[in-house]
This record gives C-alpha cells, sequence and structure tokens, in this order.
C-alpha cells in the first residue's frame, strides 16, 4: 500500500457511501459552522493544505487566489467537490489521502486547515503528527472541531449520525 493510499478501508467505504447525501446532512449543520469557517479560513495564506475535504462547502469561505491542496480520505467525496472547485477563483488540486499518512514532504504547507475532521481519524495524534511535520516552521493550523453536544436532542442526534462518517479499525 503507498503512502498516499487510505490505512482504513472501513472508513473510505464509509465516507464513500454518505458522499451521495453528505451535502443535505451537512446544510442542517452549515448554518452553525460556515461564520465560525469564514472566519477563520480569512486567515489562510500561502500554501494551504485541506484535510478532510469533504464535497467542497469550505470552498466559497477562502480568501480568492489562493493554491489549496484538498484532501480526502474517501474518494466519492472529491469527485463532488469538483463543480465547487470550478467556482473558485483559484487553483484547487484535490486528493485522495489520509492525514494518517500524507505524501507531501517535510514542511510544504504555509497553512493547514481541518474542519470537523480529527473525530473520525482512527489515530488523531498520528494525524496531527502529519500535520505538523507538512506545516512550514512558522505555518498557521487552522482547525474547526466540535464536541457532543450538551443539549439532549441534539446529543442524541449526534450519536445517532456518528456511527455514519466514523472510521472503524478494519479487520484487515
Amino acid at each position: 500500500m503507498s503512502r498516499a493510499e487510505p490505512r482504513d478501508h472501513a472508513a473510505k467505504a464509509s465516507f464513500d457511501a454518505v458522499a451521495r447525501f453528505y451535502d443535505s446532512f451537512y446544510f442542517i449543520v452549515e448554518g452553525f459552522t460556515s461564520r465560525h469557517r469564514r472566519e477563520l479560513l480569512r486567515r489562510a495564506k500561502g500554501k494551504i493544505l485541506e484535510i478532510g475535504v469533504g464535497t467542497g462547502s469550505s470552498f466559497k469561505d477562502y480568501p480568492p487566489r489562493q493554491e489549496i491542496v484538498s484532501v480526502d480520505v474517501s474518494q466519492e467525496m472529491p469527485r463532488r467537490a469538483e463543480q465547487k472547485r470550478s467556482n473558485y477563483n483559484g487553483k484547487i488540486e484535490l486528493r485522495r489521502e489520509d492525514v494518517q499518512n500524507v505524501s507531501f514532504k517535510d514542511q510544504t504547507f504555509d497553512t493547514v486547515f481541518s474542519s470537523w475532521v480529527f473525530c473520525s481519524v482512527t489515530d488523531p495524534a498520528k494525524g496531527v503528527s502529519e500535520v505538523r511535520r507538512v506545516l512550514k516552521k512558522g505555518g498557521q493550523l487552522l482547525m474547526l472541531e466540535h464536541m457532543r453536544s450538551n443539549n439532549k436532542m441534539l446529543g442524541c442526534l449526534m450519536d445517532k449520525l456518528n456511527p455514519l462518517v466514523s472510521r472503524r479499525e478494519s479487520a484487515t
């Protein structure tokens, strides 16, 4: 298996399976996160790596004319990001990569961005270690993550939906 392929085939299959309806689900969440994501991405500069691009919902929030490399463990999610990529005034490269084992050289990126990613990474410490490796000295890590809601109904909904997008250790 090469460095650029996902280590966890179950995770890839899970994200590929939800890609068809991900935007419909994410639309519910978008209202809560879009303002925060927009504020974070205003600070993005230089060569940018986006971890867990999903279907490309973040593209509209990047400053124009940036050079962005967007990765996702799924094959289907970036395919769905193609149309959104064409609406961005800048360069976006889409790649299938696992944050736990990215193929980039050390100190490649000025900015690394992730949104709602590390909750579904099998080994988040390894993923963050890889991010640190590819981030230039003095670079910036911009993360928008979530925790289980204290709201009883929303917390229950999160519990029910989490298996759809969480990584599972593969038996192989």
